[in-house]
């Protein structure tokens, strides 16, 4: 392996890990509204970055690298914050609050990997296209928010 094909996997890894925090707080969050059509929103989101992380995972493994296989002790430990911030606020609209925080954070992780110079062209590409995933869920949560339905 190379040098290249080394930073490129712990860059993916890196973004596995977010990705997969972020997919299991979509499901966190479904749980914790009662609307349906947001609770659905989440776990159509959750899917998607589902197959974001499906995708890094298939790069990382074509780069001779093993792929993280689970979310990051930071991800757990947000997870408990939020909902010990959710039980002292004041329900969906606090837990949309919270989703949209996570996905700004999600955003600059990617934003973070798109800035390396090192990133292969094969590499690069693959974050682009889950990146284009990332900035949609953004606009999605940002888009419930604004329309009054929490």
């Amino acid at each position: 392996m190379v040098d290249n094909d080394t930073n490129d996997i712990a860059v993916l890894n890196n973004l596995i890990t977010t990705t997969i925090d972020s997919a299991q707080g979509y499901v966190e969050a479904a749980k914790k509204i009662d609307n349906a059509y947001i609770s659905g929103s989440f776990m159509r989101w959750s899917a998607d970055r589902q197959h974001v992380v499906d995708a890094l995972k298939t790069q990382v493994s074509s780069l001779g690298g093993d792929p993280e296989i689970q979310g990051s002790l930071m991800g757990s430990a947000y997870r408990l914050f939020a909902n010990l911030h959710e039980i002292l606020s004041s329900g969906e609209d606090a837990i949309i609050d919270e989703v949209i925080c996570s996905e700004n954070r999600v955003r600059h992780k990617y934003e973070e990997a798109l800035n390396d110079p090192t990133l292969s062209p094969p590499t690069r590409g693959v974050i682009e296209r889950s990146y284009v995933s990332v900035l949609a869920g953004h606009e999605q949560a940002c888009a419930l928010r604004r329309s009054g339905r929490a």
